[in-house]
């Protein structure tokens, strides 16, 4: 079961607007509060959803590319590249192969 940020301040018994200060750095947490969610945050394993960080912040660091052919060479070295830059940047990559289809692009356009 994935940890999320409800049980965290459940089990520390904060808020989650308390959670999600400490897991941003914000100065304005007191040090035993600061103290007590992050070793909730240790106990639980607790990992920040990207997904859901990126919604509430209206930005991403997420990159999504289809490529045509993925076994043609060319699209082949060329998403090798992306990823490299991309983890480079610490973005993620989200690669998507269409065997040249149309309707699988706009199936991967509308879905990502």
């Amino acid at each position: 079961m994935t940890v999320t940020i409800y049980d965290v301040a459940r089990e520390a018994r904060v808020s989650m607007a308390t959670v999600s200060r400490v897991v941003n750095g914000n100065q304005n947490v007191k040090a035993e509060t600061k103290n007590k969610v992050n070793e909730v945050i240790k106990r639980l394993n607790y990992r920040p959803n990207a997904v859901a960080r990126g919604l509430a912040s209206k930005k991403t660091t997420t990159v999504g590319v289809i490529i045509p052919d993925i076994s043609n060479i060319y699209y082949s070295q060329l998403a090798r590249g992306l990823e490299d830059i991309a983890t480079m940047y610490k973005y993620h990559s989200i690669i998507s192969n269409s065997d040249n289809d149309p309707e699988k692009e706009k199936k991967f356009l509308i879905t990502y």
